[in-house]
Order: C-alpha cells, then structure tokens, then sequence
C-alpha cells in the first residue's frame, strides 16, 4: 500500500519540478548593468548636446551615438522622427544658423538609467536656450525630457531610441491645492 502511494508523490513532485524549471527556462530576465555600464551611457548622453550643438564631422558625430537603425522623435508641435544614419546626420549638420565650435544651445541632466532586457532604458532632463550675440537677453526656447532605449553594440552603449517630450503647464498651485482637500 506505502509503495502505491510513493510512487504517486514521487510522480507529482517530479512533475512539479518539470514545471518549475519550464517556467523559469521562459522567464526573461532583466541583465544588471556594471558600474562601467552606467559611465558608458552617462557619457554617451553628455556627449549628445556636444554632436548635436557643433554639427561636428558634418552631423555624423551626431548619428554615430546612435544604432545604424537608431531613431530620434520629438513632439514639438508636431511629431517628427529622424531614421537612420543619414537622417541623423542631417539633423545635427546646418540645423541652426550660427552652428559651429562654440554653439552651446542643448544642455542635459539628471541621467537616470534602468537595465532592461535589451541594455537599458533611462531618462534625463533636456533644456535647449538661445543665446544672442547682439546683445539681447538670452530666453528658454524649450524645456521638457528625454525617454531612451540604449543598446550596447561592439563600438559601445548606443541610443536604439531617444525621444524629447517637451514640459506642458498642468494644473495651477491653486487647483492643486483644491484638488488635494477632502471630500473633492
């Protein structure tokens, strides 16, 4: 009567097992990143305002942070998308009149990075600003945040994807306010 019983136990645990190792064979798993990692993407993103501010080696200093298929989209007014090297370079070269060596107009902070399953993901703060050479006062052209995908290929981390959002205004300090009282 026991070896009945302890062949059924032995079969339902063995086929527990056999599950459990079938799901954890599917589970993807998300990589850690090394301390180098997050150096890597920091100074891929600090190099980004640099390339795209100079225009440097006709804008494929630019192209060349991102993947050979690497895209850049922004909402700015309307939606666009540059793909591809040579849509990247473009955009970095003769973008903006004035462009050169010392054109500083992008600036970038707060570099906040997550591993993902294909490399990374990670956010960071954009401003772009106008400054004047005849002597009017310098204004904020645009404020608001990037979402990248970064990839590690064999040149190092890339941007796969790399969006601007720019800031909206939400509620005022005094909806706000009226919006966090009781009983509304």
């Amino acid at each position: 009567m026991l070896k009945p019983t302890l062949w059924m136990a032995t079969t339902v645990m063995m086929g527990a097992l056999g599950v459990t190792a079938v799901l954890q064979s599917q589970t993807v798993k998300t990589p850690t990143l090394t301390a180098m990692d997050y150096l890597e993407i920091q100074q891929l993103v600090a190099r980004y305002p640099f390339a795209l501010d100079t225009g440097a080696n006709h804008g494929y200093t630019f192209a060349d942070l991102f993947t050979e298929d690497g895209v850049f989209t922004a909402q700015l007014g309307r939606p666009y998308e540059m793909k591809g090297r040579e849509q990247l370079a473009g955009l970095a070269w003769q973008h903006r009149p004035r462009q050169g060596p010392l054109y500083v107009r992008n600036f970038h902070s707060n570099v906040y990075i997550e591993p993902s399953p294909a490399g990374a993901t990670g956010r960071s703060y954009g401003l772009m600003i106008d400054v004047p050479e005849d002597g009017h006062p310098t204004t904020a052209l645009e404020g608001g945040h990037y979402e990248d995908i970064y990839v590690k290929t064999t040149a190092g981390w890339r941007f796969k994807r790399r969006t601007f959002i720019p800031s909206r205004t939400g509620l005022s300090p005094a909806d706000m306010s009226a919006s966090q009282e009781p009983g509304r």
